[in-house]
């Protein structure tokens, strides 16, 4: 595990309240190949790097397995089936954070290498969001943001327009990119994502 007194400036945040309709269950809750399921694999990789986790979900099986685990926080999505950019408004300005990890449940691929890099290439520039690119298009429910108020002012001002789109919060708040490996980025959204899942 990483030396805490290094990551104590990051947490991670955990979105894990989508209503999967496409998968037709509960994808938090999906069997991991690596073990447990895929909100624990999110959780895990998170811990792996000595970070303080939030998970944020209206799902009442989310917060009974997350909260008996180590350094996770479980938070009540304020806006259920709004989406990731609603459900981020739970954690900005509700830690002391200088920055959040934000990972979606469904990026079952990802590895701690993957979270090494873009850790990594954040704390170059601190004060700038670093969004991955799977080399065709922003990925930005796996960023790091400054949880500041640019960034939580800008993001409340939209959901209080009922502007839903996390792309539209990005390009009003300064951010730079990351090209991560596509594989490596991608949602598993429905049935036949699991066949590859073993890739």
């Amino acid at each position: 595990m990483a030396d805490f007194s290094l990551v104590q400036d990051l947490e991670a945040c955990v979105l894990s309240g989508g209503l999967s309709r496409r998968m037709g269950r509960d994808k938090a809750l999906i069997p991991h190949p690596q073990g447990g399921c895929w909100l624990t694999r999110s959780i895990e990789l998170s811990r792996k790097q000595g970070l303080a986790v939030h998970v944020v979900s209206s799902h009442s099986s989310h917060d009974l397995l997350a909260s008996a685990l180590d350094g996770v926080t479980c938070r009540s999505d304020p806006f259920p089936g709004k989406g990731p950019l609603a459900a981020l408004s739970a954690v900005f300005g509700k830690t002391k954070a200088l920055g959040l990890l934000v990972m979606p449940v469904d990026m079952p691929w990802l590895e701690s290498t993957t979270l090494d890099q873009l850790i990594g290439v954040w704390r170059e520039n601190p004060s700038v969001a670093l969004v991955s690119h799977d080399g065709n298009r922003l990925q930005p429910l796996f960023a790091i943001y400054p949880n500041d108020s640019v960034y939580q002012t800008t993001m409340l001002l939209q959901l209080a327009s009922d502007q839903l789109r996390m792309l539209d919060w990005l390009h009003q708040v300064p951010y730079q990119t990351l090209v991560l490996p596509e594989a490596l980025l991608r949602n598993a959204n429905c049935p036949a994502d699991l066949t590859v899942l073993d890739e």
